[in-house]
């Protein structure tokens, strides 16, 4: 069991940056303090701007003048780091080399890292609000994998490294990234939240039944740790082997799973381990949580899409993941997810005799059956289909994938949605296998890693540790961030750099292709954006006057409609009456 609010709670936080910036009012004692629903903020009108240029806002309630907007630099007194800043973080050079370059000061860099974050996230939620209404999106193929992230050690007395989990999921097509989510939440304080668990009585209950369900406490973590080293010494059940997958791939497959039935929670990724330790700055979140709400906000996102084909590692958190968000759209067909395995720590030269191997193979079924190479694929995909390899408790049908490259050399896939019913017909049958098999030569995660690929080598703080020679051989995470925050955020602002800025060979960068650009994005065009104010509002008409009345015509509320007569009697001569009502008397009137 999983707790909806803490998924909720997630989901909201990820998808922040997609609500549009819009005016607040900064006074604590206006009922429209903080309200940032279009609602409340269009209740507030222009009025001018500062001496400053920065445009200025009246509130709609306390009539309180405030400013929004204008440069995104406004509060800097040094601008011209910036773009160097973002090129550097963006191409692989570390930390205190920027600083040394530069010229800057330790602390400029970290502000100017918080800066360019919120840059990236006001640009990247201003394009990627539009594709929830989007009616072109048709099928989306999207491959989703989740990358280890290393923080360094920050204490003497704990030298224990922090393990993060980034989750992804990447467009096959376009190659553009719809989210890349860490579990990691640097806005929570971890003291915090053990006084308000005390208030809410967390102790007592059952994980997916607290308040603060989202999160890892420093002392759960420690005792996770202790029993996953224990289970870990049990011997894992042996199986029958089969023979139709290649030995290697088989026996990864068949390690996952089991590997997966030994957790405590089989849906939670990863166990803690006792070499690990919480952060010690912010807080770190269930993973099987971050799955859920990240799959849920790439299926909100593409909600207008007409089918979504997720190929997915093979992680029972994702696998849930999918079934619980998009279950309705499983069930009409609209909606489909796949295991994929891939082998890849194979030499150069083993990763080139498997794809000749591969290639040799698709050109003697060229060659028989006188098809072209599209053609033969589908025919080793028929012949793949047509005997599965049944794996794992659930009997999962697994699938050799028959096409072999440099990145993908040895490939499995298991179609996880296929709930399917035969087609009687014969000929239907044929076409109903034909289409069963394209989508399983589709199967790949060629489009996350690459983003991965990319994280390693562009961000020096994301690098994999070396092999050190003077500390029996330990990994040594020299340029590793030693706070999380910072790794979190460079891994966001990566994501926009990667989609909107970084050109393929095509000329093309993933945003084009999606149609979320029209070019290249520059370092500039991110750094210096500012976000469209919101349209002005006219004030309402003011009532008109009501005209003055003809002589000897008596206004219609002064009478009676009944009798057709005036309520006020008017005496031939002046009167006090009349004089009080603000009349004239007849003899005044002529």
């Amino acid at each position: 069991m999983q707790s909806n609010l803490a998924i909720a709670e997630e989901l909201l936080r990820i998808g922040r940056y997609l609500e549009p910036q819009l005016p607040t009012c900064p006074n604590e004692d206006c009922e429209l303090f903080r309200k940032a629903e279009p609602e409340h903020s269009g209740r507030h009108t222009r009025f001018g701007t500062n001496a400053h240029g920065t445009p200025r806002f009246k509130c709609g309630a306390c009539r309180k003048i405030f400013v929004f907007g204008g440069r995104s630099t406004k509060r800097q007194q040094k601008t011209h780091p910036n773009i160097g800043i973002f090129e550097h973080l963006m191409n692989s050079m570390p930390l205190r080399r920027i600083i040394k370059v530069l010229g800057i000061s330790p602390a400029i860099l970290y502000d100017r890292i918080d800066f360019i974050h919120e840059q990236c996230q006001i640009f990247a939620g201003e394009r990627e609000r539009g594709l929830l209404d989007r009616e072109d999106l048709g099928k989306r193929y999207i491959s989703t994998d989740r990358q280890k992230l290393i923080v360094n050690w920050s204490d003497r007395k704990s030298r224990k490294n922090t393990v993060l989990l980034s989750i992804a999921s990447a467009d096959q097509i376009t190659g553009y990234l719809y989210a890349a989510n860490v579990n990691f939440d640097g806005e929570m304080d971890s003291e915090k939240v053990k006084e308000e668990m005390t208030k809410f009585g967390d102790q007592r209950l059952a994980k997916p039944f607290r308040r603060f369900a989202r999160v890892w406490l420093p002392q759960d973590w420690d005792d996770a740790a202790v029993r996953a080293a224990a289970s870990r010494k049990g011997t894992r059940r042996a199986s029958e082997e089969p023979t139709e997958l290649p030995g290697e791939l088989l026996a990864a497959v068949k390690d996952t799973y089991d590997a997966a039935q030994e957790r405590e929670d089989i849906e939670s990724g990863d166990d803690p381990s006792t070499a690990t330790r919480a952060p010690a700055k912010g807080m770190l979140l269930h993973e099987q949580t971050v799955m859920a709400a990240h799959i849920q906000f790439v299926t909100r996102l593409l909600q207008k899409a007409e089918k979504l084909r997720f190929f997915v590692d093979q992680e029972s958190g994702i696998r849930a993941a999918i079934l619980v968000s998009v279950p309705e759209r499983v069930l009409n067909r609209t909606a489909d997810a796949f295991y994929v395995k891939v082998l890849k720590e194979f030499t150069v030269d083993q990763k080139k005799g498997i794809v000749g191997a591969a290639k040799r193979r698709l050109r003697k079924v060229m060659s028989d059956a006188g098809v072209d190479e599209e053609e033969a694929s589908l025919i080793l995909a028929l012949e793949e289909l047509s005997s599965p390899t049944l794996i794992g408790k659930w009997g999962d049908p697994w699938f050799r994938h028959p096409i072999a490259d440099m990145r993908e050399p040895q490939k499995g896939v298991s179609w996880l949605t296929d709930i399917d019913e035969p087609e009687t017909d014969p000929e239907k049958r044929s076409d109903q296998l034909r289409h069963f098999a394209r989508l399983h030569l589709k199967a790949s995660l060629t489009a996350v890693d690459r983003f991965f690929m990319q994280v390693r080598r562009a961000l020096t703080v994301a690098e994999r540790g070396v092999i050190s020679a003077s500390a029996d051989r330990r990994l040594w995470f020299g340029k590793n961030a030693y706070n999380p925050a910072v790794l979190v955020k460079l891994v966001e602002i990566f994501r926009t750099y990667f989609n909107y800025c970084e050109v393929g060979e095509d000329g093309k960068t993933p945003a084009m292709r999606l149609g979320l650009a029209k070019g290249p994005i520059t370092a500039e065009d991110i750094i210096y954006y500012q976000p469209p104010l919101p349209p002005r509002r006219r004030a309402p008409p003011k009532p008109a006057e009501p005209k003055p009345l003809p002589p000897g015509v008596w206004p219609a509320e002064l009478f009676d409609v009944r009798k057709e007569e005036p309520l006020l009697t008017l005496r031939r001569e002046g009167s006090e009456t009349n004089r009080a009502a603000g009349l004239a008397t007849p003899s005044e009137n002529g």
